[in-house]
């Protein structure tokens, strides 16, 4: 013990060392030797640091651990990733879903990373007034639901997805027990309401539900992350929505919708349906807001088929412009008839036929041209079948169980069989082509690209038919300076109960420009406008359809670097002879020089 104590408190050893000192022979006492050395070593103070040394060695791997523990506490508490110990199974979204863009890279979808908030049950200690408080933050959640999902035995409920970072501080502040976040990505549209028919949208776990986000869902979600680019040109598809808008609320319509297509490629330029929504939460928007006029909505388009019905007759050999039909009085069939809105009451040529619209006169042409010409022609417009775009929920044409004379004629003008604007517009756009039909796409075409081309009438037949369609346009309230538009208004009574309702009306108009050289076509339509002062009490497509196609289509021609150009139509006379000569081969018909003459649009 003395030992112990004598170490613990310090002892003084005496050492001597002769090493390389000569003793001194002296006076000094015998014995002492004046050269030693004397060391004093203090064996608790080396012990002592012995010890600190240890303990700090000690303490730095404690603390090492402590930071390691505290690092991953706060990775779990802000990845949420504790939530994976619960046993239920959590559907997981793709991290790399692809964005959307336009054909010039403008961004139309993208991912973000939103918060989620979760509860496990069995880790709440009072339901009733965690859902109270979770309330005060999400005043929009349920109070009893929310009660009882907390009272459950389950180990995992959601409480709310897709939170914001606002709302995620405020729910953590609150440090209620059993409530946890998830990081989980959703998927945002920076142009909100801008092409969201278009675009389309997913849902919470990024599966498209409608759009390009359905139609190209599989190569979005391929893990590589590349962007999908679709045709749109964002330029052109704002400048359309914007008068599509201003003109719905003009006239009071209840809809409208509108398709501009690229002529040789059928590249989807814009597109557009109204009333529309905002896929950040096209949840929460009405069903009709969501449904897409365009493709989903098949119509009676009415009186702009008339050109069609001319360009099968021309291309059977069947009809020339100056061919002459007997427009003096409606035409009987059963207890119908078929009359025109501004009856010209006299023999008309089939150039005047469409130029002053006549119902009687389109029948006529029909009747002589035959059904099986006339439905075999429009098939081959691709009119009998859905428009082959990659949007998954257009819809199928509805046609006549049978076609006898009555169907036959009215089909003349665009009644008794229902398409969907796209296949208007491609149809039209194949006429444009100089007679080669090119499906309807959401892709941008390159220079290099092989587009299918498909040959439904000869290039004279298109010319000619393409000059009269300029003549039915001139001076009326589509045309536009410099712009040579040639087009076709229609008007169509809506079915209600069985039943044509009168004033119940589809208002439309295709409009193709230049066309001397045709790059572009439009189709627009108004869904019940309303008559108003401006339009003199009518509510017909030549006083609301054409001017919002033509004030459309002087809105997207500079956007799309079409100039305006000398738009007499008697100037164009050269420039139409010389569309004869066909720019690729396609099957011979019938030419003959196109006259064009002035004249006004349907009312």
């Amino acid at each position: 013990m003395t030992g112990w104590l004598a170490r613990l408190f310090g002892r003084v050893r005496i050492r001597r060392s002769r090493a390389g000192l000569a003793p001194v022979r002296g006076d000094g006492p015998a014995g002492f030797d004046v050269n030693a050395t004397i060391r004093l070593e203090d064996e608790a103070g080396q012990a002592l640091g012995r010890t600190r040394l240890r303990l700090g060695f000690i303490g730095v791997l404690v603390g090492a651990g402590f930071l390691v523990a505290a690092g991953r506490a706060v990775e779990l508490a802000i990845t949420g990733e504790f939530a994976e110990a619960a046993p239920v199974r959590v559907a997981q979204a793709p991290v790399q879903r692809g964005e959307i863009v336009d054909r010039n890279g403008q961004i139309l979808a993208s991912n973000l990373d939103f918060h989620s908030v979760f509860a496990d049950p069995r880790q709440v200690w009072d339901p009733a007034e965690t859902a109270q408080a979770l309330r005060t933050v999400l005043p929009h959640l349920n109070a009893e639901t929310l009660q009882r999902d907390l009272s459950s035995n389950r180990n995992f409920v959601w409480i709310e997805r897709g939170l914001g970072p606002r709302e995620r501080q405020a729910i953590h502040m609150l440090g209620l027990p059993g409530i946890g976040f998830r990081v989980e990505p959703g998927r945002v549209y920076p142009r909100r309401r801008l092409a969201a028919h278009l675009v389309g949208y997913t849902d919470r776990d990024l599966a498209g539900l409608a759009g390009a986000e359905r139609a190209f869902n599989d190569e979005l979600n391929d893990g590589s992350g590349r962007p999908v680019s679709l045709s749109i040109h964002l330029g052109a598809q704002d400048a359309l929505e914007t008068v599509l808008r201003e003109r719905m609320e003009r006239y009071s319509a209840q809809g409208a919708m509108a398709v501009l297509m690229r002529v040789g490629t059928g590249e989807i330029i814009a597109l557009a349906s109204l009333p529309d929504f905002d896929p950040n939460r096209a949840g929460s928007e009405p069903a009709e807001n969501r449904f897409n006029r365009t493709v989903q909505g098949v119509y009676e388009l009415g009186s702009i088929f008339k050109p069609l019905t001319l360009a099968a007759g021309i291309e059977a050999g069947l009809v020339r412009l100056d061919d002459t039909f007997d427009a003096r009085a409606p035409i009987a069939i059963g207890s119908h008839r078929i009359r025109d809105f501004r009856p010209q009451a006299r023999i008309l040529t089939a150039r005047e036929v469409i130029i002053h619209s006549s119902n009687i006169g389109s029948a006529r042409m029909a009747e002589h041209i035959g059904d099986e010409v006339l439905t075999s022609f429009f098939g081959e417009l691709g009119l009998w079948e859905r428009p082959p775009l990659e949007i998954i929920e257009g819809q199928n044409p509805i046609l006549p169980a049978r076609w006898g004379r009555a169907e036959l004629m009215t089909a003349s003008y665009g009644h008794g069989f229902n398409v969907s604007p796209v296949a208007a517009a491609a149809a039209y756009a194949a006429l444009a082509n100089d007679g080669i039909y090119t499906p309807p796409t959401l892709r941008p075409v390159g220079p290099t690209d092989i587009v299918p081309q498909i040959p439904v009438m000869s290039s004279a037949t298109a010319a000619q038919v393409l000059g009269v369609m300029r003549a039915a346009v001139a001076g009326g309230q589509a045309d536009r300076e410099g712009l040579a538009i040639a087009g076709k208004t229609g008007t169509a009574q809506r079915i209600v109960n069985g039943r044509y309702q009168a004033g119940n009306v589809l208002t439309s108009f295709v409009g193709i420009f230049p066309f001397d050289d045709p790059q572009y076509v439009l189709v627009v339509s108004l869904d019940q406008p309303r008559p108003i002062r401006e339009t003199h009490g009518f509510n017909t497509a030549g006083w609301n359809a054409a001017p919002t196609g033509g004030e459309i289509i002087e809105r997207v021609a500079p956007v799309l670097g079409v100039g305006r150009r000398e738009a007499d139509p008697g100037a164009r006379v050269q420039t139409v002879a010389r569309m004869f000569v066909p720019r690729t081969p396609v099957r011979d018909g019938p030419e003959e020089p196109v006259e064009l003459a002035a004249g006004g649009t349907e009312p």
